[in-house]
């Protein structure tokens, strides 16, 4: 890939699936089992399954892709809004997934991104998605915000209707209210399994539809993600949500698990989330986007 090159001529590289790695399907137990067995690393535990590995002997240098804390000067997202809004990448679909993008974008030579690590384009690529509003996801790839779904979802929720679903046929179920998600919510966090401490905060919308004959649409309820609608004080009291691993999780207050005794009250997201008014916050240390990318639902 030329060391520059300009708008259209990147949006045609990436038409034509240019830059892209053939990645390996790699064994993730093999491979910590060999991390382990070397000498020259040592293997950090993370939560859940999750783990790190250092090279012994050398500071570690890694960056944290998924961190909500933004290092970058202004000017690099002012260049990447003006990028990202031209005519010229109108057309433009990045590689599913935020490594994928980030290395994309690394081997295209933008100058804004020029001295930038590969860790670091990771991080931009997630922070352009999650905060700044300039890439999105659809269809599985990475797209200026203006044609992503995200802009599809918020502007639903400005009106308070529904996403259109593209299938046909079939008979459509009623939308879920607010006093109905507080009672459905209640019930599938506290007729969880024995032994479970979370419901995937991916499974919500199935599971109201198979349990309750319900669509729980975040945005007929005024929210572009269903994070940010669980945030929302009429529901707070009742559950909290938290990124585990590669996605996030709904876990129940105390009062709330099986069992529990004494009156039971609705969720809380405070712990998890940054505080907000009853309107939609703005960012979120997301749902994820796609692996990769983060962004939750």
């Amino acid at each position: 890939v030329a060391a520059q090159v300009d708008a259209a001529a990147f949006a045609e590289l990436c038409r034509r699936g240019l830059p892209m790695s053939m990645v390996p399907q790699i064994d993730k137990a093999h491979l910590r089992r060999v991390c382990e067995g070397c000498s020259a690393f040592h293997v950090a535990p993370e939560e859940g399954s999750e783990y790190t590995v250092y090279l012994v002997g050398r500071a570690p240098t890694f960056v944290d892709a998924c961190s909500m804390c933004d290092p970058y000067p202004p000017g690099l997202w002012e260049a990447m809004r003006a990028f990202f809004s031209s005519g010229a990448v109108d057309d433009l679909r990045l590689p599913g997934g935020r490594y994928a993008s980030a290395l994309a974008l690394a081997q295209s030579g933008l100058p804004f991104l020029a001295g930038r690590c590969l860790g670091e384009v990771c991080h931009i690529v997630q922070l352009a998605i999650s905060q700044k509003k300039l890439l999105g996801c659809k269809d599985g790839q990475v797209v200026p915000y203006s044609r992503s779904q995200s802009m599809v979802k918020e502007r639903c929720a400005e009106r308070g209707r529904p996403v259109a679903s593209g299938s046909k046929g079939g008979n459509p179920i009623a939308l879920a209210t607010w006093a109905e998600v507080r009672t459905c919510i209640k019930e599938i966090v506290g007729c969880m399994e024995p032994g479970a401490e979370s419901v995937p905060l991916s499974n919500m919308k199935r599971l109201f539809r198979s349990r309750f004959r319900l669509e729980l649409s975040e945005t007929s309820l005024g929210y572009a993600k269903l994070s940010e609608l669980l945030q929302d004080p009429r529901v707070r009291d009742i559950c909290t949500v938290r990124l585990q691993g590669h996605g996030y999780v709904v876990v129940p207050l105390a009062e709330q698990r099986p069992g529990a005794s004494g009156r039971r009250s609705a969720i809380s997201l405070a712990d998890s989330l940054p505080a907000g008014p009853a309107a939609p916050p703005q960012t979120l240390a997301q749902e994820p986007p796609p692996r990769g990318a983060g962004a939750p639902a």
